[in-house]
């Protein structure tokens, strides 16, 4: 294997890349806390973990798969190991890494069902600030419904989610500002016409590059 192909990815047709290896390791981290008696932990790595699975078929570009990937792991592994409850930061990292590396990822996967503008579509000026202002509004939005969640799950089942009006609102800004960074770097991304398919320099044998 020479070296762009170990960085690039496309291995094999079952491991395509780096970023398989860290879906698998997201997997196995499900089935080390199943074993070890850890229902919560497994369910949270296992859910996340299949989110990943199905984004590999989407063939995102690689870095939002990898982006997408990070994410998951980051939110899963810090949910299963409690790193929320140990680090008092740790919540506000994610709420504001969550939204800047999965907003573009929605904007992708609606792309893909031609509900709004493909990022590789020929655009202008307009089309430019649409993307920004519909990816922001896609990345706030998932975090006020997330918000709206932690409050029905303290109701009802009586979690401790969210702890005061306080945090709630600080939690809405840092998704607000992860939201707009992730939106103004999907537009780079649009603007260099990088595509929004997964694609392999030189030969590709083992997928097809066309959304």
């Amino acid at each position: 294997m020479d070296a762009r192909t170990a960085v690039m990815g496309d291995w094999n047709p079952v491991v395509r890349d780096g970023i398989d290896v860290l879906r698998l390791v997201i997997l196995l981290g499900a089935a080390g806390f199943a074993v070890a008696g850890d229902t919560g932990g497994a369910l949270v790595l296992g859910l996340l973990g299949g989110v990943t699975v199905l984004a590999r078929f989407v063939l995102l570009p690689r870095v939002y798969d990898l982006a997408l990937t990070l994410a998951m792991a980051l939110q899963g592994f810090g949910e299963a190991f409690g790193v929320y409850d140990r680090f008092v930061r740790f919540d506000d990292l994610v709420h504001v890494t969550l939204p800047l590396l999965v907003a573009p990822v929605v904007y992708i996967a609606l792309a893909r069902l031609d509900v709004v503008p493909d990022p590789r579509d020929e655009t202008h000026g307009r089309h430019y600030a649409g993307i920004f202002v519909v990816t922001a509004a896609l990345g706030t939005a998932l975090g006020g419904l997330w918000e709206v969640y932690e409050w029905h799950s303290d109701a009802w089942i009586g979690t401790q989610l969210s702890e005061s009006n306080e945090d709630t609102v600080g939690d809405l800004v840092r998704d607000t500002l992860g939201s707009l960074g992730g939106a103004a770097l999907l537009v780079v991304w649009a603007r260099f016409g990088w595509g929004s398919v997964r694609r392999v320099p030189g030969v590709n044998t083992h997928e097809d590059v066309s959304a």
